[in-house]
């Protein structure tokens, strides 16, 4: 028969491949954050050239069309950044969600972890003392044997 330590061995591998597992999918989801907030910033970065080219064009003078289609470009790039900023914050809650799982998985693989090593002590302790029996009911077996054969002699 398995002792409990053995027993729970399976238990804490599946535990520690699914925080495993947890904390790739929380890896992930900051990666993609870290996309789009890259992207976000050459966003903000296009915006900033244009802004600069529209104000000079403007001091040398812009037909309206040129200024037409330079408002329009920039009304879709404004809302491109918008897009992307919610975005941002969806997937943050996405990552929050995964977070919180993560963590509550690792919590499970400790709780796993703390019971065996308990169960290990324990087994141990008692491993100790039918160790020590066997020595005890060793000696005294060797002591009445001895006894036994002074007191026949």
């Amino acid at each position: 028969m398995k002792s409990k330590s053995q027993r729970m061995k399976p238990i804490n591998k599946l535990a520690e491949k699914q925080e495993q597992q947890s904390a790739q999918v929380y890896a992930q989801c900051l990666a993609n954050v870290r996309e789009l907030d890259n992207q976000l910033q050459k966003l903000y970065s296009y915006r900033a050239g244009y802004n600069q080219q529209m104000i000079d064009m403007s001091k040398q003078g812009m037909g309206s069309h040129r200024l037409q289609d330079t408002l329009m470009f920039m009304s879709n790039l404004n809302q491109s950044i918008e897009a992307v900023l919610l975005q941002i914050q969806q997937q943050k809650k996405v990552c929050e969600d995964k977070k919180q799982r993560w963590m509550a998985m690792h919590t499970k693989t400790r709780i796993y972890n703390k019971v065996t090593k308990k169960y290990i002590v324990e087994e141990q302790v008692v491993q100790n003392k039918n160790e020590q029996k066997q020595v005890d009911d060793f000696n005294q077996s060797s002591f009445h044997r001895k006894l036994n054969s002074e007191y026949n002699s």
